[in-house]
């Protein structure tokens, strides 16, 4: 006998995905509404905004470490040393549902420098805070998240459309997007291209500067920029990589949490149907939020 599914096998595998798609989508709502209410407390009871508080806004794997260093070494004037990033600049969504949240937040001296990818209905950053919102290419993006997953989660999943549709890092990088585009331009809001960064790291440092209200030292601009260059990031990887575990040996090189920097980097990578299944997802956005070619 063959290894064909009878009609009735067939049926019931059908029904079988069928509940199973239904559950995940009535867990995935339960969840997502029990980290609202989580969030919720966080901010309320735990938190507790302050004026000068500074937001860095992104989507996953857009520029979100990249400027708490810069931040950070703004504020301190380049003196800024930290075993690990989140020790002076923590990730609100991981605090969300630790009972600790409430006294790391009240230990960090102000202004306290705060990372998230929250969605802009989610956060709403008070109008006395700053917030930084950092946009990324979308192929160069889309790499990166690739590159993170490898690095996360120990396999090396394949580099293709089915990843595009599949990741949820993906879907909510465009969910993000959607979010914070209309509110680039607010009074509290610095809009900040990743490709900027690249092309003139210290003109976007001395406007992340203004924004925020920071005096810069000139005697200290050189230690700044050294300490925000790419290379001394890439030097110092493990204070700002959170994730450790087994990855996937089947090829050489582990991939490192400070990739490349690059820029442009993602179209090279990118097959022509990964390609044409990013532009085909993207197309809509650009035209409901008046994206350029060179926005994202």
């Amino acid at each position: 006998m063959s290894g064909r599914l009878s009609l009735k096998q067939r049926a019931t595998h059908a029904a079988i995905r069928a509940g199973l798609t239904i559950l995940s989508v009535i867990v995935g709502l339960s969840v997502g509404a029990a980290q609202f209410l989580q969030w919720l407390r966080l901010r309320h009871l735990r938190l507790k905004p302050r004026p000068g508080d500074i937001y860095v806004a992104t989507a996953a794997k857009s520029g979100t470490t990249w400027m708490q260093q810069i931040v950070y070494q703004l504020v301190t004037g380049g003196r800024g040393e930290f075993e690990h990033i989140y020790q002076v600049s923590p990730f609100l969504e991981e605090l969300i549902s630790a009972p600790w949240a409430e006294r790391v937040l009240d230990a960090l001296p102000s202004p306290r420098i705060l990372k998230t990818h929250m969605d802009w209905p989610h956060l709403k950053a008070p109008p006395d805070s700053r917030v930084i919102y950092v946009t990324r290419n979308a192929a160069d993006a889309l790499v990166s998240i690739h590159n993170h997953r490898v690095l996360n989660e120990g396999y090396r999943f394949d580099f293709d459309t089915s990843f595009f549709h599949g990741d949820k890092l993906v879907r909510h990088w465009f969910r993000h997007l959607e979010s914070w585009w209309p509110h680039r331009n607010d009074a509290n809001v610095l809009h900040v291209r990743y490709e900027d960064l690249v092309a003139d790291l210290e003109g976007s440092i001395r406007r992340v500067a203004r924004f925020l209200g920071i005096p810069i030292e000139e005697e200290r601009m050189g230690d700044i920029l050294e300490k925000c260059g790419f290379a001394y990031m890439k030097r110092h990887d493990a204070r700002f990589d959170t994730r450790i575990g087994f990855f996937d040996a089947r090829e050489a090189g582990k991939p490192t949490f400070i990739r490349k920097g690059a820029v442009g980097d993602g179209r090279t990578e990118l097959s022509p149907e990964l390609q044409a299944a990013l532009d085909s997802r993207l197309a809509p956005l650009r035209e409901k939020l008046g994206l350029g070619p060179s926005d994202v």
